[in-house]
Protein backbone atom coordinates (compact mmCIF):
# COMPACT_ATOMS: atom_id res chain seq x y z
CA UNK A 1 0.00 0.00 0.00
CA UNK A 2 1.31 3.38 -0.84
CA UNK A 3 1.76 6.25 1.56
CA UNK A 4 -1.25 8.29 0.30
CA UNK A 5 -3.65 5.38 0.83
CA UNK A 6 -2.40 4.85 4.39
CA UNK A 7 -2.87 8.56 5.18
CA UNK A 8 -6.41 8.48 3.70
CA UNK A 9 -7.32 5.41 5.79
CA UNK A 10 -5.96 7.06 8.95
CA UNK A 11 -7.91 10.28 8.24
CA UNK A 12 -11.15 8.39 7.53
CA UNK A 13 -10.69 6.26 10.68
CA UNK A 14 -10.01 9.38 12.74
CA UNK A 15 -13.14 11.10 11.36
CA UNK A 16 -15.28 8.02 12.09
CA UNK A 17 -13.96 7.71 15.66
CA UNK A 18 -14.43 11.45 16.22
CA UNK A 19 -18.02 11.29 14.88
CA UNK A 20 -18.90 8.27 17.00
CA UNK A 21 -17.41 9.96 20.06
CA UNK A 22 -19.45 13.10 19.37
CA UNK A 23 -22.70 11.11 19.03
CA UNK A 24 -22.00 9.12 22.22
CA UNK A 25 -21.09 12.27 24.17
CA UNK A 26 -24.26 14.01 23.00
CA UNK A 27 -26.36 10.99 23.94
CA UNK A 28 -24.93 11.17 27.47
CA UNK A 29 -25.64 14.94 27.56
CA UNK A 30 -21.97 15.96 27.69
CA UNK A 31 -22.80 19.13 25.74
CA UNK A 32 -25.85 19.90 27.89
CA UNK A 33 -29.54 19.74 27.12
CA UNK A 34 -32.41 22.07 26.39
CA UNK A 35 -35.95 21.90 27.80
CA UNK A 36 -38.49 23.14 25.28
CA UNK A 37 -42.15 23.85 26.07
CA UNK A 38 -44.63 22.62 23.49
CA UNK A 39 -48.35 23.15 23.23
CA UNK A 40 -50.32 20.08 22.28
CA UNK A 41 -54.05 19.37 22.18
CA UNK A 42 -56.31 16.54 23.26
CA UNK A 43 -59.54 16.27 21.27
CA UNK A 44 -62.89 15.36 22.77
CA UNK A 45 -65.71 14.51 20.36
CA UNK A 46 -69.22 14.50 21.78
CA UNK A 47 -72.19 13.19 19.79
CA UNK A 48 -75.34 15.00 20.97
CA UNK A 49 -78.67 13.19 20.74
CA UNK A 50 -82.23 14.05 21.74
CA UNK A 51 -83.14 11.93 24.77
CA UNK A 52 -86.73 11.23 23.63
CA UNK A 53 -86.33 10.74 19.89
CA UNK A 54 -82.68 9.73 19.58
CA UNK A 55 -82.28 12.30 16.81
CA UNK A 56 -79.09 14.23 16.24
CA UNK A 57 -78.93 17.74 17.73
CA UNK A 58 -77.33 20.48 15.62
CA UNK A 59 -75.90 23.91 16.49
CA UNK A 60 -74.65 23.02 19.95
CA UNK A 61 -72.40 25.38 21.89
CA UNK A 62 -69.73 24.50 24.40
CA UNK A 63 -68.14 26.14 27.42
CA UNK A 64 -65.24 24.50 29.24
CA UNK A 65 -64.05 25.51 32.66
CA UNK A 66 -61.69 24.48 35.41
CA UNK A 67 -60.91 25.84 38.85
CA UNK A 68 -58.32 28.26 37.44
CA UNK A 69 -59.83 29.01 34.01
CA UNK A 70 -63.27 29.86 32.67
CA UNK A 71 -62.18 29.21 29.10
CA UNK A 72 -60.32 25.88 29.10
CA UNK A 73 -60.98 24.68 25.55
CA UNK A 74 -61.73 25.70 21.99
CA UNK A 75 -64.56 24.49 19.78
CA UNK A 76 -63.50 23.22 16.37
CA UNK A 77 -65.37 21.88 13.37
CA UNK A 78 -65.73 18.09 13.59
CA UNK A 79 -66.96 17.71 9.98
CA UNK A 80 -69.59 15.26 11.29
CA UNK A 81 -73.31 15.91 11.71
CA UNK A 82 -74.33 16.15 15.36
CA UNK A 83 -70.78 15.84 16.68
CA UNK A 84 -69.02 18.69 18.45
CA UNK A 85 -65.28 18.63 18.71
CA UNK A 86 -63.42 20.34 21.55
CA UNK A 87 -59.66 20.89 21.80
CA UNK A 88 -58.15 21.00 25.28
CA UNK A 89 -54.62 22.47 25.46
CA UNK A 90 -51.91 20.39 27.09
CA UNK A 91 -48.41 21.72 27.73
CA UNK A 92 -45.43 19.42 27.43
CA UNK A 93 -41.77 19.83 28.34
CA UNK A 94 -39.42 18.15 25.87
CA UNK A 95 -35.83 17.50 26.95
CA UNK A 96 -33.51 17.62 23.92
CA UNK A 97 -29.79 17.44 23.25
CA UNK A 98 -28.13 18.49 19.99
CA UNK A 99 -29.07 15.24 18.24
CA UNK A 100 -31.58 13.43 20.45
CA UNK A 101 -35.04 13.98 21.91
CA UNK A 102 -34.54 12.45 25.36
CA UNK A 103 -37.87 12.59 27.20
CA UNK A 104 -41.25 14.26 27.21
CA UNK A 105 -43.11 15.34 30.34
CA UNK A 106 -46.63 16.75 30.67
CA UNK A 107 -47.21 19.85 32.77
CA UNK A 108 -50.25 18.75 34.75
CA UNK A 109 -53.16 21.11 35.29
CA UNK A 110 -53.83 22.49 38.78
CA UNK A 111 -57.40 21.24 38.56
CA UNK A 112 -57.51 17.44 37.99
CA UNK A 113 -60.85 17.73 36.13
CA UNK A 114 -62.29 19.66 33.22
CA UNK A 115 -66.00 20.49 32.97
CA UNK A 116 -67.56 20.73 29.52
CA UNK A 117 -70.97 22.44 29.46
CA UNK A 118 -73.15 21.61 26.45
CA UNK A 119 -75.39 24.56 25.52
CA UNK A 120 -78.41 24.66 23.18
CA UNK A 121 -81.42 26.98 23.30
CA UNK A 122 -83.99 24.17 23.08
CA UNK A 123 -82.33 21.76 25.54
CA UNK A 124 -81.32 21.82 29.18
CA UNK A 125 -77.66 22.55 29.75
CA UNK A 126 -75.66 19.51 30.69
CA UNK A 127 -72.11 19.35 32.04
CA UNK A 128 -69.69 16.52 31.34
CA UNK A 129 -66.90 16.17 33.90
CA UNK A 130 -63.71 14.49 32.71
CA UNK A 131 -60.45 13.68 34.46
CA UNK A 132 -57.44 15.44 32.96
CA UNK A 133 -55.44 12.21 33.40
CA UNK A 134 -57.69 10.62 30.77
CA UNK A 135 -56.81 13.45 28.37
CA UNK A 136 -53.09 13.10 29.07
CA UNK A 137 -53.24 9.41 28.15
CA UNK A 138 -55.54 9.68 25.09
CA UNK A 139 -55.27 12.35 22.43
CA UNK A 140 -58.79 11.53 21.15
CA UNK A 141 -61.83 10.73 23.30
CA UNK A 142 -65.33 10.10 21.94
CA UNK A 143 -68.54 10.26 23.99
CA UNK A 144 -72.28 10.23 23.35
CA UNK A 145 -74.56 12.56 25.31
CA UNK A 146 -78.37 12.58 25.40
CA UNK A 147 -79.99 15.96 26.08
CA UNK A 148 -83.49 16.57 27.43
CA UNK A 149 -85.65 19.11 25.61
CA UNK A 150 -86.74 22.24 27.46
CA UNK A 151 -90.50 22.36 27.85
CA UNK A 152 -91.95 25.50 26.31
CA UNK A 153 -94.11 27.97 28.28
CA UNK A 154 -97.14 27.30 26.01
CA UNK A 155 -97.27 23.58 26.83
CA UNK A 156 -96.95 24.38 30.55
CA UNK A 157 -99.92 26.77 30.33
CA UNK A 158 -102.01 24.13 28.52
CA UNK A 159 -101.22 21.55 31.20
CA UNK A 160 -102.26 23.94 34.00
CA UNK A 161 -105.68 24.59 32.40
Amino acid sequence: MNKKAKIAIIIITFILILSASFVAADYHEAFGFNVEKRLSFAEIRIRTLDKETGGVIMDVGVRCFQRTSNNSCTLKDSHQVGVISVNVPIQKAVKKTLLFKKEEEIYKSIDPNINIMIIHNNYYKQTVKMAMEELYENSLIEKTLELSAVESDESELEQEQ
